[in-house]
């Protein structure tokens, strides 16, 4: 009978492919809270300048509105991005054992958690 290769407990692998979806998912939640921001610091400008060139009210108003939906966006953003690094550290906490895990998925998680904990 040939030999057969082994493998790893299914939970382990579970383990695995789930520390790489939380990681993905706190990666992705970072660049959405940064890009929040920064659309914030653009509007702003886009105001100011519209102010400094006199242009019409109304559509200062419009770009106003634009910039209030910005600001909203942030908080609701970081909630969600703190919700994503506390899963990702129960992840952690829970395949801290598993046998199997990719090393660098593992640290690149830890660094992602202790950087937003910073």
């Amino acid at each position: 009978m040939a030999s057969r290769k082994l493998r790893s407990a299914p939970g382990e692998q579970a383990a695995g492919t789930k520390l790489k979806t939380l990681l993905g998912v706190c990666k992705r939640m970072v660049k959405e809270v940064s890009s929040y921001e920064k659309e914030v610091v653009t509007n702003e400008a886009r105001v100011q300048k519209m102010r400094d060139e006199g242009k019409d009210p109304y559509s200062i108003r419009k770009q106003e509105e634009v910039l209030q939906e910005s600001y909203m966006m942030i908080p609701d953003s970081k909630a969600r991005l703190e919700n994503s690094i506390q899963d990702l550290e129960a992840c952690l906490n829970e395949c801290k054992d598993a046998e199997g895990l990719d090393q660098a998925v593992v640290d690149e998680a830890k660094a992602l958690v202790a950087a937003q904990q910073a």
